[in-house]
């Protein structure tokens, strides 16, 4: 016989924050990033499926982008959705810059920004419920899917702590 507790989620308990996905932002979270996105959708006209910008600067603007890129993992940010908070972190360091909350989560927007649409990359802005603007994140690439799995771990929280009281109410 086995001494080993079953979780319903592997690696997964109701009393300890698990960390669920990590993400990070595309280069269209930078300025710069944003300008170079703008360039290379300045010229929608398409020849063979490709845009006739990306054609004629694709090539030229490559090195800064992969110098972009790089600089994005030094300094920039990256976001992770744990099993009780959406988090901010420092690019490399290990520094929690923002915590919010899932409970403190109503409503989420994804707003995409001149230059981020060549990347497939929008900012998501998490609202409390006043319809304040709690968190930004800037950049994301695909945002409407790391906001679907903020909204599926919101609710699974939820449902736990609602479980979780039921079952203390019955002591």
């Amino acid at each position: 016989m086995s001494n080993l507790k079953s979780q319903a989620i592997a690696g997964v308990s109701a009393g300890t924050e698990t960390q669920l996905l990590t993400k990070w932002p595309s280069i269209a979270a930078m300025g710069l990033g944003k300008f170079l996105g703008q360039i290379l959708e300045m010229i929608p006209i398409r020849i063979f499926g490709l845009k006739i910008s990306n054609l004629l600067f694709g090539l030229p603007l490559a090195g800064p982008a992969v110098a972009l890129y790089f600089a994005q993992k030094v300094i920039g940010e990256r976001f992770t959705i744990t099993t009780k908070s959406v988090q901010r972190w420092s690019g490399l360091g290990g520094r929690m810059m923002q915590r919010v909350e899932l409970a403190d989560i109503t409503s989420m927007q994804v707003a995409q920004q001149p230059g981020q649409e060549f990347y497939h990359a929008s900012d998501l802005l998490i609202l409390n419920a006043k319809g304040d603007v709690v968190m930004r994140l800037e950049g994301l690439p695909h945002a409407e899917i790391f906001r679907e799995n903020i909204t599926k771990a919101r609710d699974a929280s939820m449902q736990v702590q609602a479980s979780l009281a039921t079952i203390n109410a019955r002591k």
